[in-house]
Order: C-alpha cells, then structure tokens, then sequence
C-alpha cells in the first residue's frame, strides 16, 4: 500500500517561523529536523518545493510504526 502524498502549503509567517527555527538550532534535534523538513516540502509560491535530499535522510521522514 502506497504512502498517502501530502501537499504542504506554508504561509510567509509559517516559513519566516520555521526558517527562524532551523537557523537558531536551540531546540532539540528532532524538531529541528522535522522544521528542515516542512521548508523543504513546501509548494507555496514562496517554497522552492522539495529539491534533494542532502540535510534529511529518507528515515527521518517516514515514521516507523
């Protein structure tokens, strides 16, 4: 069964908050990836869209159940 498929759409303020997030890097580990994450999913107009996979592995995005 595949994986459903989510479209993200982040808000300006949203992006301005997560970027601000990954950038201080005061927080733990698994938000941080979790916000890298979201930045890179995003489709906004204002979102590059997801281009690689360099700073998030494919285990850090798929929740193990």
């Amino acid at each position: 069964m595949p994986l459903p498929k989510y479209i993200i759409r982040l808000t300006d303020e949203e992006r301005t908050q997560l970027e601000d997030l990954s950038r201080t890097g005061k927080r733990a580990a698994s938000m941080l990836i979790h916000a890298r994450i979201l930045l890179k999913a995003d489709a906004g107009a204002s979102g590059p869209g997801w281009d690689d996979l360099t700073s998030v592995g494919f285990s850090g995005i798929v929740r193990k159940g």
